[in-house]
């Protein structure tokens, strides 16, 4: 029951996903090829790669952890997740305005699972996740900003820190495997696309990367690491 209802609800928040990003300001500077907002919103297909992602992501960790009340933060990491992996697939931008409600949106569920659990070494751990891995991502914004370009979005610094507050209440194994498969991933399909000529090598989307790595370290983290 409770895998259904995480893929009904995820679903329903990735259905929410055009009219979101339709409503998104444009940013002040984008880059001259960037796509309207408005223009990514009314794709074909749009609709569907927000919801069907969201539905499996948010089914998978249901299926695969122990603790239920933490299935409403990922619901909403899976959900939410989606309209970023889509819109940074098609902008190369991963707007403000979205992640930063996420991030706030998580830790509000965290506590509230904390606080079901009467357990506050999950919000520790969220924590403490949240503050490695957004110092980590930082470093490597900041490194290639100086060194490569900017090649490196601050819009991923955003994104991987909110998902650390939902994969560090499942423990070091679903933080470092969840963190290393969203860049093992991003490694493998970008060479590949690349190769292929569907991406840009020196500016591709890695924010569906960071998403689908973590749903990765939440369902089997745990189990990878300790094998």
């Amino acid at each position: 029951m409770v895998v259904v209802l995480a893929v009904v609800a995820a679903g329903v928040v990735g259905a929410c996903g055009p009219g979101a990003v339709r409503a998104l300001p444009e940013p002040e500077n984008p880059a001259p090829d960037k796509r309207s907002y408005a223009e990514v919103a009314a794709l074909p297909g749009a609709l569907w790669w927000m919801v069907l992602p969201a539905a499996v992501g948010a089914g998978v960790v249901a299926w695969r952890i122990d603790q239920p009340e933490l299935v409403p933060a990922w619901v909403l990491a899976c959900g939410v997740g989606a309209w970023l992996s889509f819109v940074d697939w098609h902008t190369r931008y991963l707007p403000f305005l979205l992640t930063v409600p996420l991030h706030a949106g998580l830790w509000l569920l965290v506590g509230l699972a904390a606080l079901l659990l009467q357990d506050h070494r999950v919000l520790v751990r969220a924590l403490v996740a949240n503050l490695v891995v957004f110092a980590l991502f930082w470093l490597m914004h900041w490194l290639a900003s100086r060194f490569f370009g900017g090649a490196f979005g601050y819009g991923d610094v955003r994104l991987a820190a909110a998902l650390a507050v939902v994969l560090g209440p499942l423990g070091v194994g679903a933080t470092v495997v969840g963190m290393y498969a969203g860049f093992l991933l991003g490694a493998l399909f970008g060479v590949v696309l690349a190769a292929l000529r569907i991406v840009d090598r020196t500016g591709f989307a890695f924010g569906p990367y960071l998403v689908a790595g973590a749903v990765i370290g939440a369902a089997w983290g745990p189990s990878l690491l300790s094998a």
